[in-house]
């Protein structure tokens, strides 16, 4: 007969997971683990959260590279954008097409209007000629 297995150092189990790269479940795993001793998660929802965890943290790291990459002068998201400062902005329709909804339905979207340089209303043809 085997014995139920259960570890009390998880100093093993963190250099496991860091050698593996897993440092986001390492991150979220006590409180995964109280979850799990509440009785919220079973042993499947356990090692899925985990995972979940892992992934979002490494979205989160692979955003945060290329934002560095692109060595924006500041950056700006949509929640932090003043719409009352353009007013001919449709709000609605901008945070609408942020969510995708489009996207899911399989629908297409073209956005189409005049080009703007630095506060400059521009011609298409004058941006390639400044792209050169």
């Amino acid at each position: 007969m085997t014995r139920p297995v259960t570890v009390t150092d998880r100093t093993g189990l963190g250099q496991a997971l860091r050698a593996l790269k897993l440092s986001g479940m390492l991150a979220t795993l006590d409180a995964r683990l109280a979850q799990a001793a509440a009785g919220d998660l079973g042993h499947l929802d356990f090692l899925q959260v985990l995972c979940e965890d892992e992934i979002t943290r490494r979205a989160s790291v692979s955003l945060a590279k290329r934002i560095r990459r692109a060595r924006f002068e500041e950056q700006a998201t949509l929640e932090g954008f003043d719409f009352t400062a353009s007013p001919k902005l449709p709000a609605a329709q901008i945070r609408d097409l942020a969510a995708l909804r489009w996207l899911h339905a399989g629908e297409s979207v073209i956005l189409y209007g005049p080009v703007v340089i630095n506060g400059t209303p521009t011609r298409p043809q004058e941006c390639l000629r400044r792209r050169r």
